[in-house]
């Protein structure tokens, strides 16, 4: 009898932190929206089908293929995403309030927070969906592994494309505005609307190639992209009062962002130099 009741609380335990949790804790503004409000477990499975395929799956499939030539597919990718990035590079302007919310160190509480005027619904709905093109930013390593151009999804590659979904549900789910995330916002949209072009006029094939000589600066933007936001987490650290554990999972990312591109750099591009 005791066992029974110690199982089945053990059980409704489970269920609460599976599902119940998610739904009764969180910003009430955005807790309802789909793949937020059934908890971090979609995300999860998405990026669990993204580490798999690219990692085994796609491999496999590829191994007794010739690669494929998406020149057409890759350059519409990678035009739509430099137009989308380049949409919220104008919205984080906004959510910044043109920069002067920077400064605002404050967490924003519960009782504070704007629930149904069409200003906060406007501004979630906005989120919300830069959040959603962060899975979009997976399909490069999908044409990454059609080509068999392995030696382009590296840890880094990997690492960087599964952490920002999660990083995107955890501030949806907890509290939209943080102005952190949204200076985020900013700097990662503007590097991208450089990548992308970059990778749009690649697509274009061999005779854009003597043109493309900017590529180590994209990587010393990512570089200094990571040290902004590492000089911003420290001061959010110092004067605010965020909850110590999304503090920490948050401001982590762009240390190990920094160690795992300047480590790209020095190997792509000093070893270049020494054999030169």
């Amino acid at each position: 009898m005791a066992a029974n009741l110690q199982s089945e609380n053990s059980n409704r335990g489970i269920r609460y932190y599976v599902s119940q949790y998610w739904q009764e804790n969180g910003d009430p503004r955005s807790n309802g929206l789909p793949l937020i409000r059934e908890g971090p477990w979609p995300t999860l499975f998405v990026i669990g089908i993204y580490l798999f395929f690219v990692t085994r799956m796609g491999p496999s499939m590829m191994r007794k293929r010739e690669p494929y030539q998406l020149r057409w597919p890759m350059l519409i990718y990678n035009t739509l995403m430099v137009i989308i990035n380049g949409y919220f590079l104008i919205q984080s302007m906004y959510w910044l309030d043109f920069g002067r919310e920077l400064f605002n160190f404050r967490m924003p509480r519960m009782n504070e927070l704007k629930l149904h005027t069409n200003e906060a619904k406007e501004f979630i709905w906005s989120c919300y969906l830069y959040w959603l093109t962060k899975f979009i930013d997976l399909l490069d390593t999908v044409f990454f592994v059609l080509r068999k151009k392995y030696n382009q999804i590296s840890l880094l590659h990997v690492y960087h494309h599964s952490v920002v979904p999660i990083l995107g549900w955890l501030y949806l789910w907890y509290r939209v505005g943080i102005p952190a995330i949204s200076l985020f916002s900013f700097l990662n949209s503007a590097v991208h609307v450089m990548m992308y072009s970059y990778y749009a006029l690649a697509a274009l094939g061999p005779r854009i190639q003597p043109y493309l000589w900017w590529k180590r600066y994209l990587t010393m933007i990512q570089i200094i992209q990571f040290i902004l936001l590492i000089s911003y987490g420290v001061a959010v650290f110092i004067v605010s009062d965020y909850p110590s554990g999304p503090f920490w999972f948050a401001a982590s990312q762009p240390v190990i962002f920094f160690f795992f591109f300047s480590h790209f750099y020095m190997k792509s591009y000093n070893s270049n130099k020494k054999l030169d």
